[in-house]
């Protein structure tokens, strides 16, 4: 068996060391910005969330019921708009179902949105078992979007000994690189590893290689451990008996501690993407450019990090082929160039390309972000006028932007009017439009979800809606009359008007 091979090694396998270290990046400042929301995640917290989290260093006890773990959160529910019994008397079950599928193909402000409610404290619904299993739901879709910052802070504030929150703390460490932490409480209080393989990988990154090596031989003996992944945490113990020899298939459900360990060993990855909480190694500056701008862009979209985090990753050197993604590189820094230089004319030209090969993607909001406001007073051309005053909506601080902008363009005057909220002067032209003008006003008749809100259900509500915004109906006028019209009978009326105007500019991406 291939434990045979190494358990007569009897010193520390040192050769990944310098791999699995990844200590250094967590000594900075985290911060993901969410649409106006700024949340900081320090080493200082981090170190607070394994030492009072997860640490068996405990100075009160506390039952699940006194820490109401479904209401945990790192947003106040006053700072959302929305109230604290947000999610009323709805079954738990039903919400859980609701948050367990990931947003995917949706409008940003769908998505950010999403991520804040997830975020929100917020009390648990009436009446239910409060046995963190909404909280859990929260935090594997976050985990699903990629937002391990954000997780990690949910966490912290949970303060629970839960093996199910472990392990989800435990996935983060290593999927952030900064595994010591959880493998110190998991060592401390071995009742709390996820596995034999969590247990093993903890060892051997704490230095006891042979404590590692003999864990491995019980587990295969007893049967707890695959063929496969006895030989991928072989290998992983001591890669040099394995040189020459094939590598190990690639496991049929990649797991933080699998690809963890397969990315040390430089193993090839699987042809399909990667899942997002699996990117944020690859923003590290050993992965490589391509690696890191790909990663950003995909991570960006999912709101899992800012969008100037993208920006920088684009302008960190000279794109030395062409097509894809590095001509998205070369538009925005020729754009950037130009803006810094006030370069009126070249503004003008390259404007179009960089909307163009941005929107292709779903990043027109990060060429927002890299605009303004210094493209405000700029005089362009009508093409590059026109594209100003949109992104300028899609801009954050699109209310105070759009003043000074106008447009010749009977749909971009409709966009103007709503922005400013002016119903009287707002003409819809489409079908969408009208919908989206009749649920603003709250002038939509009443329906199944709408009685949902009025109901008690509020939360429950808004998340189908937010289904229904996210799905193929996102191009049907009456189911976004529906899902806009819930948001702004939930008390969400500025969430519901963002919405809204990211729906009328990016679902044709014109």
């Amino acid at each position: 068996m291939l434990f045979n091979r190494i358990i007569i090694k009897p010193v520390f396998a040192g050769l990944l060391g310098l791999v699995l270290a990844g200590t250094a990046s967590g000594d900075t400042l985290k911060t993901t910005r969410d649409r106006g929301v700024l949340l900081s995640v320090s080493s200082k917290s981090i170190e607070k969330a394994a030492q009072r989290g997860f640490s068996t260093e405990v100075i009160t006890q506390s039952t699940l019921d006194d820490i109401r773990l479904d209401s945990v959160g790192v947003l106040p529910a006053s700072l959302l708009g929305l109230p604290p019994d947000f999610w009323g008397d709805s079954d738990t079950d039903k919400l859980v179902k609701l948050l367990t599928p990931h947003i995917v193909n949706a409008q940003p402000e769908v998505m950010a949105l999403f991520h804040r409610i997830l975020l929100a404290e917020l009390s648990p619904p009436i009446g239910q078992q409060k046995d963190g299993r909404l909280l859990l739901a929260r935090v594997d879709h976050l985990l699903a979007a990629g937002a391990l910052d954000q997780v990690e802070a949910l966490l912290d504030k949970a303060h629970s000994r839960s093996k199910a929150l472990f392990s989800r703390w435990f996935d983060i460490s290593l999927l952030t690189g900064r595994a010591g932490r959880a493998c110190q409480a998991m060592l401390n209080e071995p009742g709390l590893a996820p596995s034999l393989k969590a247990r093993i990988f903890c060892l051997f990154r704490s230095g006891d290689w042979s404590a590692a090596a003999l864990t491995l031989r019980s587990a295969t003996t007893l049967g707890q451990i695959s063929n496969d992944e006895e030989e991928l945490i072989a290998m992983f113990l001591d890669p040099d008996l394995f040189i020459g020899e094939p590598d190990p298939p690639m496991p049929e459900n990649l797991t933080p501690l699998n690809f963890t360990m397969r990315e040390a060993l430089a193993l090839p990855r699987d042809g399909q993407q990667l899942p997002l909480a699996y990117l944020h190694g690859d923003l590290r500056n050993y992965a490589g450019w391509r690696n890191r701008l790909t990663a950003a862009e995909r991570l960006a979209r999912s709101q899992a990090i800012p969008y100037s985090a993208l920006i920088e990753a684009y302008n960190e050197a000279r794109p030395s082929a062409s097509g894809g993604i590095w001509d998205r590189v070369r538009a925005v820094q020729s754009l950037r160039a130009a803006l810094a230089a006030h370069d009126n004319a070249t503004v003008s030209e390259i404007l179009p390309d960089a909307y163009r090969e941005l929107g292709n993607v779903g990043l027109e909001i990060a060429l927002a972000e890299l605009v303004f406001p210094r493209i405000a007073d700029m005089e362009l051309s009508d093409q590059a006028t026109r594209l100003r005053f949109r992104l300028a909506l899609l801009h954050k601080e699109h209310a105070t932007l759009t003043l000074t902008l106008t447009t010749p363009d009977k749909h971009d005057r409709f966009l103007a009017a709503l922005a400013r909220e002016e119903w009287v002067t707002a003409k819809p032209v489409t079908d969408l439009e009208v919908a989206i003008l009749e649920a603003l006003q709250g002038k939509t008749t009443q329906n199944r979800l709408v009685d949902m809100v009025n109901n008690g259900r509020k939360g429950e509500a808004v998340l189908r809606a937010m289904h229904l915004l996210a799905s193929e109906r996102r191009f049907d006028p009456v189911a976004i009359e529906t899902a806009i019209s819930v948001l702004v009978q939930a008390g969400m009326t500025e969430q519901a008007h963002d919405v809204a105007i990211q729906l009328l500019i990016l679902n044709g991406r014109t």
